[in-house]
């Protein structure tokens, strides 16, 4: 059983060491959350267990009653003793909510020996799945006034994150959100279908760049991931040529 803690207390130097990795440097999105990290200090224990904190200046009333912020920034280091996972949440007003976990057990074991670490922090477009290293669906898509997101799906893991090349941040994307506003644009109304979003990376082929595009964007005035001034620029759907339909006709 864990001792009771006093608080506020200073980041513990592995808990400093590991927010900072899945919020890198060299990425700016990724700076405001640095330095918030470098200047606040852990105020209480977050509402979900062993390993969750919360960081805020000394004068601010910690609020756990508000619905738990989404995931900002998430990265897994793998040991010999297990898996440690590092969550840092959204920004909630004057403070910032993160777990490190073992994922394997209850005590974060020592990184040493360390066998390898990942983090969609640092993923970029046209790279392997930083969880699996397997291959993606990416989804190019672009604001009116020229802005780049890139849309990465992994069957594999079952997960989603939208990359923004302004900020270069990678914002994970809740599956079942996102797959609800998927059915909605595609007027799937079969329950079995529309209700079972772990079918979305078994069917992802029937599905379009553009419909998958149109899913985010939905999504995304719902819940903002990314915020822009403009819209993004949803093409139409090509619709079969008239020869083309009565081609598949003569076919089937």
């Amino acid at each position: 059983m864990a001792l009771e803690e006093s608080f506020p207390r200073d980041l513990k130097a592995l808990e400093r060491d590991l927010l900072l990795w899945v919020l890198p440097a060299d990425r700016p999105g990724y700076n405001e959350y640095r330095s918030l990290v470098a200047s606040w200090r852990v105020a209480a224990a977050g509402r979900r267990g062993e390993g969750n904190y919360i960081l805020a200046p000394g004068d601010w009333k910690i609020d756990n009653e508000s619905p738990l912020p989404q995931i900002f920034a998430y990265g897994v280091v793998e040991t010999a003793e297990g898996k440690i996972a590092i969550t840092v949440r959204e920004r909630l007003g004057s403070q910032l909510e993160f777990e490190i976990v073992n994922l394997d057990g209850e005590q974060v074991p020592s990184l040493v020996p360390e066998k390898r670490r990942w983090t969609f922090s640092t993923w970029l477009p046209q790279s392997q799945c930083p969880s699996c290293l397997g291959s993606l669906r990416e989804v190019g898509m672009l604001t009116e006034g020229g802005r780049k997101l890139v849309l990465a799906l992994c069957g594999r893991d079952g997960r989603i994150w939208v990359y923004d090349e302004k900020s270069g941040v990678n914002h994970p994307i809740p599956l079942t959100n996102f797959y609800n506003e998927l059915m909605l644009n595609a007027n799937v109304r079969d329950p079995g279908v529309a209700l079972n979003s772990k079918r979305l990376f078994d069917d992802l082929n029937n599905y379009s760049d553009v419909m998958l595009s149109k899913a985010f964007a939905s999504y995304n005035r719902l819940k903002t991931k990314v915020v822009f001034e403009d819209q993004l620029q949803i093409t139409r759907e090509r619709k079969p040529s008239l020869f083309r339909r009565l081609r598949s006709r003569i076919q089937n």
